[in-house]
C-alpha cells in the first residue's frame, strides 16, 4: 500500500480529482475518482468525493492500494489450450471473473492470475485497466478465451472481433428443445441495467443453433453468435423458450430432481481467428468442465 500526504498550496479552489491527477502524475484522473469513491482519500481527516474542492492549507492523505495487496492466486490450475510469444488461449473455469470490477474487492480474477505470467501488465491501474484482454466471458461461463501478450496483438485481434471475423462456438444444456434441429434466431436485444431482453427498440442480434442431442425435457445445443450483444445467447434462448439450465436470471431451472445446478450450463467451446504473426487461420477447442459433463450424463444427453 503506497501512502502519500500532500499539503495544498494553490489559492483557488479546485476539484480534488483534478488536483491529484496533476500531483500524482503516474495515475489518471479516472483512477483518482475510483480512489475517492472507495474511501482511500481524506482531506483534513475526512473522506471526500471526487467533486470535493480543495484549497490552500488542506491536508490530503491518499492511500494507493496495489492489486497484490488484495488478491493471491496462481494460474497453474487453469488449462492452457495454446501459448506462443504473442498470445495465450485458456480454458477459463466457471465462476472466475475475467477482470476486476470498478471497485476494490477481494475477488481473484483471470487478470490477477496473469500478472506473474505477463509481467508488462501495469498493476497500478488494476481497477480500470483491461490489460491485453481481447474479449470477455461472463463470470459463470466456462471455456475458451484469448489473452494477448502484446498491445499490438490485442489491437489486431480486437479489430477482428469488431469486423465479426472471429468465429465462436458455444455449447449449452437447455430446457425443452427448439422447434427445428437447426436454425437462426433473429431478435433485437435491448438492455436495462444488467438485464438484456428481446425488444423492438433493441440492437440487431443473430444467433445460429444446432441440436446435438435431446430428450423429452432437455436438449444439448451448439450455438454460433453472429453478433456480440450482452448476454445474447442467454437472452435468445429464453426468447425461444429454451432457457439454459441453472440460468435463473434468464428463466432457467435451478434444480433438476433435487440436484442443484451450480451455474448456467453454458460453455465457450471453440474460437477461430486469424493469427497476426503466423498469418494463418487457427482454431482452438476447450473441453467442457466436469460440472457440465455431469449434467450431460445425468440428463442422457451425451
Amino acid at each position: 500500500m503506497e501512502k502519500r500526504v500532500i499539503k495544498v498550496e494553490i489559492r483557488e479552489r479546485v476539484r480534488i480529482d483534478k488536483y491529484l491527477a496533476k500531483e500524482l502524475r503516474n495515475y489518471s484522473r479516472e483512477f483518482i475518482k475510483v480512489l475517492c469513491k472507495n474511501k482511500f482519500v481524506r482531506v483534513n481527516n475526512k473522506f471526500v468525493e471526487p467533486s470535493y474542492k480543495v484549497c490552500a492549507g488542506d491536508i490530503i492523505e491518499v492511500e494507493i492500494p496495489q492489486r497484490k495487496d488484495y488478491v493471491v492466486g496462481k494460474i497453474e490450475n487453469i488449462e492452457t489450450v495454446y501459448e506462443d510469444e504473442d498470445l495465450l488461449v485458456l480454458n477459463k473455469p466457471a465462476l472466475l471473473k475475467v477482470h476486476p470490477a470498478k471497485k476494490f474487492d477481494n475477488d481473484v480474477t483471470l487478470i490477477d492470475l496473469l500478472y506473474n505470467k505477463i509481467p508488462m501488465v501495469d498493476e497500478r491501474l488494476w481497477p480500470l485497466q483491461r490489460p491485453f484482454l481481447v474479449h470477455r466471458l461472463d463470470k459463470e461461463t466456462s471455456g475458451v478465451i484469448i489473452v494477448a501478450k502484446k498491445p499490438q496483438i490485442q489491437l489486431e485481434l480486437s479489430k477482428q472481433f469488431q469486423q465479426r471475423k472471429i468465429k465462436k462456438i458455444y455449447r449449452a444444456i437447455v430446457s425443452n428443445a427448439p422447434k427445428t434441429n437447426s436454425g437462426e434466431i433473429n431478435a433485437p436485444i435491448e438492455k436495462h441495467g444488467n438485464i438484456s431482453f428481446v425488444g423492438p427498440l433493441g440492437k440487431e442480434a443473430t444467433t445460429l443453433f444446432k441440436v446435438l442431442s435431446k430428450t423429452e425435457k432437455f436438449s444439448y445445443l451448439e450455438l454460433y453468435p453472429i453478433t456480440g450483444r450482452t448476454h445474447q445467447i442467454r437472452t435468445h434462448l429464453k426468447f425461444i423458450n429454451c432457457s439454459i439450465i441453472g440460468d435463473i436470471k434468464y428463466g432457467g431451472v435451478s434444480k433438476i430432481e433435487g440436484k442443484k445446478i451450480p451455474r448456467p450450463m453454458l460453455h465457450a467451446y471453440s474460437i477461430e481467428f486469424y493469427h497476426p504473426r503466423r498469418q494463418q487461420w487457427v482454431k482452438f477447442i476447450a473441453e467442457p468442465p466436469e460440472d457440465f459433463k455431469f449434467f450431460l450424463s445425468y440428463l442422457s444427453l451425451e
